[in-house]
């Protein structure tokens, strides 16, 4: 055999074998899949082997499975509604991960005077927004006292075991409002310790982002126009640049009620019992967790953006912007003081 046909051998067995080796890897996988009443989004840059894709995915999926197990009010037999159900005060033994979150829910209620509640689940059923409402309607004010007697974060507390308690038969939790935000916290951590460096995460909406995208830049976080309207579906508001961090958003535009003119939102203030009624459109949150900043996002949506950016200021691991709807309909963007510098923050024309 002559030097060249050797030669033309060995280019062609090294050309089948990269194509092997890169066919045994998927350059910048993205899983995509169905939890907690919504969907899930991952990105992780560069190349991943399809074995350790398949392990990573298979963690992923056991992760939010026990997450819903924990904490979806939509599943009947999953601890939070158990806890909903039981007639007696306590102890109720939970899992270490639910009465975390229970835990930090009740300190939120506190650290903003009542403007996030997790006990609001008696209400939200009430105004048609929870799992076991029949019809979304305005309630009354009478309904309306009825059920705020069983709301409160003095209605729930966490004992140093993990048990949880409550104050009364009629009170129920809803984590809602928190429980996505500590599930893409969860799901980063997983990343985290399989060794990924750069990578997006996203339930809902909310999203923890470490080191760089695909095209060696920030990830790019597009926030939502705040519209009712089906044709503005898609529309940016603006972009948010991040190498590290969380952010959620919280509106009006997605989830209301729609009567005489008026549009209530299913954001309802546990100060009143009443859906939130205000010039806010939405609020973005950057917080070092996604559990805090999705937390965070509906006490601020609550506040509006008045007592909202004064309460920002006054917590440096915390970053804001309101959405602001004028008389005329017109969008205004207004931001707390550290916003736009740490999120490079890029407004769409």
């Amino acid at each position: 055999m002559s030097g060249k046909k050797i030669i033309q051998i060995c280019v062609a067995l090294v050309l089948i074998l990269i194509v092997g080796i890169r066919g045994a890897y998927i350059k910048h996988p993205v899983l995509v899949g169905g939890t907690m009443g919504t969907r899930y989004s991952i990105t992780i840059k560069g190349y991943v082997s399809r074995s350790d894709l398949d392990e990573i995915s298979l963690r992923i999926e056991k992760e939010l499975d026990e997450i819903s197990r924990q904490m979806s009010t939509w599943e009947a037999d999953s601890e939070i509604s158990c806890f909903n159900e039981t007639d007696e005060s306590g102890p109720f033994l939970a899992s270490a991960d639910f009465a975390l979150v229970v835990r930090r829910a009740l300190e939120l209620g506190n650290e903003t005077e009542g403007a996030f509640d997790p006990t609001l689940n008696p209400l939200l059923n009430l105004w048609g927004f929870g799992s076991e409402s029949e019809e979304r309607r305005v309630p009354s004010d009478v309904e309306i006292s009825a059920a705020k007697d069983n709301t409160g974060v003095d209605k729930v507390w966490v004992d140093k075991d993990s048990n949880l308690w409550k104050a009364g038969p009629d009170v129920q939790l809803d984590l809602g409002a928190i429980a996505k935000g500590y599930g893409v916290d969860a799901l980063a951590a997983l990343l985290a310790e399989a060794g990924y460096e750069n990578w997006f995460v996203e339930i809902g909406g909310e999203v923890v982002v470490h080191g760089t995208n695909p095209d060696g830049v920030p990830w790019r976080i597009g926030i939502q126009y705040p519209s009712t309207n089906p044709m503005a579906e898609g529309r940016l508001q603006g972009i948010v640049n991040l190498i590290r961090g969380a952010t959620a958003t919280s509106g009006d535009y997605r989830n209301y009620i729609y009567e005489d003119n008026v549009l209530y939102s299913h954001i309802l203030d546990p100060r009143s019992g009443h859906a939130i009624l205000s010039d806010t459109a939405s609020v973005t949150v950057v917080a070092s967790s996604c559990m805090d900043a999705d937390g965070m996002a509906t006490a601020l949506f609550v506040m509006g953006s008045e007592e909202g950016l004064v309460w920002v200021e006054e917590h440096s691991d915390v970053e804001a912007m309101f959405l602001v709807r004028g008389a005329d309909g017109k969008i205004s963007e207004k931001f707390s003081s550290g916003f736009e510098a740490l999120t490079r923050y890029i407004s769409e024309p």
